[in-house]
């Protein structure tokens, strides 16, 4: 993490000189502090929102899915992230101001009733620009890739080939935090260069609380988490998810741990089929960074 203070750092500073965060926020006459990869990024991660880049293991159990030959277990793996890149803030005021972010992931599941087949996985990235212009509220702009994949084995078993689903999205998402323990955000995708098959438009929102700490001594509190999501080639049907469970900070900056049961119904979180429609319910560990 590097700091940078624009404007008079004082009579014995040298040109290009890095300077500390309290004497840069504190010298008079610096109107903004640049931050190099700083710890947390401007704009809230969305809690339960499956297809966001993240780190995540969970188990759960299919009882309805459109998806041919599979089974009634799975098992889920996400790796990945949100990045900081750089940071521009007022002086004294380190949480907000600009903030350029890098995201990228994977995430897929695994057929429980087929040997842990791949049933498919997708990759995601993207590279965001945030804006907070106070605490309670933040912005973001940029674009999203998602890019769909069919798992071998589920392949070669079933002879499902890949359709080449593909997302590339121009994104404005927006985050209020209504008190301290409620928020809430809305962001709409348009897609870019569609396929046959495809159309633009995405819509998104969700709602977060944020509990008391479940017994006197936990370093942590539980939490609750809705995620809507709704696309204009699904008929805008609504995919929800839900998240109900507890936060851990790690002690590295805003860093946690979650353990959560999570459900969800509507389409499905893998893009290959993004036709078919599935509800699952199970238990996950999740890691925030």
């Amino acid at each position: 993490m590097v700091l940078l203070a624009m404007g008079s750092a004082g009579p014995n500073a040298l040109a290009g000189d890095a300077v500390d965060a309290s004497s840069a926020d504190a010298a008079p006459g610096n109107p903004r502090v640049w931050q190099a990869f700083p710890e947390a990024g401007f704009y809230p991660l969305y809690v339960a929102d499956p297809l966001r880049s993240q780190s995540a293991v969970t188990v759960v159990a299919v009882p309805s899915s459109d998806i041919p030959d599979t089974g009634s277990a799975r098992f889920g793996l996400r790796l990945g992230g949100q990045y900081p890149i750089v940071a521009n803030h007022p002086p004294g005021k380190p949480d907000c101001g600009w903030q350029l972010d890098f995201e990228g992931g994977f995430s897929s599941h695994f057929d429980f009733g087929h040997s842990l087949d791949n049933i498919g996985w997708d990759g995601l990235f993207g590279l965001l620009l945030d804006y907070k212009p106070r605490p309670a509220l933040a912005f973001r702009f940029g674009s999203l890739h998602d890019s769909a994949h069919v798992g071998d084995e589920y392949a070669e078993r079933t002879g499902r080939q890949r359709v080449g689903y593909t997302r590339d999205e121009v994104v404005l998402g927006v985050s209020v935090r209504a008190s301290q323990r409620w928020r809430y955000y809305f962001e709409a995708g348009f897609q870019y260069g569609t396929k046959e098959f495809q159309e633009p438009l995405r819509a998104q929102a969700g709602i977060e609380y944020q509990g008391e700490r479940p017994w006197p001594g936990a370093r942590g509190g539980w939490y609750a988490a809705l995620d809507l999501r709704g696309y204009q080639e699904n008929d805008w049907h609504p995919r929800a998810t839900a998240q109900l469970g507890i936060n851990v900070p790690t002690g590295r900056g805003q860093s946690r741990y979650r353990f959560a049961l999570e459900g969800a119904t509507g389409r499905s979180v893998l893009g290959e089929f993004f036709t078919a429609t599935e509800t699952y319910a199970g238990i996950g560990w999740y890691f925030d960074f």
